[in-house]
């Protein structure tokens, strides 16, 4: 807050008369062609008081000759005057540099999203308030969970093999249990060749038309892991059925 009087160049030779012996910054309105410009332009008469906001927007004015309404400094004028000027200086708004360098990255500080990671720091208006709590995870959807990033919901994408066309070589997918995305590539058991987790006769039946068959090959038939199926792996799942 600044208080500024301008008197006209006649009387600066009086100047102690009212600034009272105080430190206060005055200055004097030159008389030319046109009179006294600066009173002229603000449509000022002798001991008129004016009042402007931060914006230098004229906000109050009074002439504070009469001893009636200004002659008391108690008098509830100048109380009146006090508590205006007191709403005005909470309305001036934090000190920001228009000119500083930040990123372009909505961020959220004191609960406000800004459009850039200076906040308010560079005059920036907030654009909205935060969706959420710093570090907020949000699992709804297994599949699209979401994390709270400066403010906003950021949802993270889940990649699945059985999706993506992966194969599940030796096993076959399971279907995710509640609260999972993905399904789970199981591994059969060597000569589970049907897949139903038991090892019996079916498997051995199954293995046997693979081999006379000649030209189809099943990971899970190969007993021996040679790459080939023949006589040897029947022989081998045989024993493993009969214990």
């Amino acid at each position: 807050m600044k208080l500024i009087g301008v008197g006209k160049s006649q009387h600066m030779s009086t100047l102690g008369n009212w600034t009272n012996g105080n430190d206060a910054s005055v200055c004097a309105d030159q008389s030319g062609f046109a009179g006294y410009a600066t009173w002229n332009d603000w449509g000022a008469s002798q001991r008129d008081l004016y009042v402007l906001d931060h914006e230098g927007n004229e906000v109050f004015h009074e002439n504070i000759t009469s001893s009636t309404n200004w002659g008391n400094s108690s008098s509830s004028n100048w109380q009146e005057l006090r508590n205006f000027i007191e709403e005005l200086i909470s309305q001036i708004p934090a000190d920001c540099n228009p000119d500083l360098a930040c990123g372009e990255a909505i961020t959220c500080c004191d609960g406000l999203l800004y459009p850039t990671t200076c906040c308010s720091e560079n005059c920036d208006e907030s654009i909205g308030e935060c969706e959420c709590t710093e570090g907020e995870v949000n699992n709804d959807n297994p599949c699209n969970p979401m994390e709270c990033w400066e403010g906003q919901w950021i949802e993270i994408i889940i990649d699945c093999a059985e999706q993506m066309g992966v194969p599940c070589e030796g096993g076959a997918y399971v279907p995710p249990e509640e609260g999972e995305c993905c399904s789970e590539c199981v591994l059969f058991a060597s000569g589970d060749i049907n897949g139903d987790g038991v090892l019996n006769v079916l498997d051995i039946v199954a293995l046997v038309n693979l081999v006379l068959s000649g030209n189809s090959y099943n990971e899970v038939a190969d007993m021996n892991s040679d790459g080939i199926l023949n006589v040897l792996d029947v022989v081998l799942l045989v024993g493993i059925v009969l214990g």
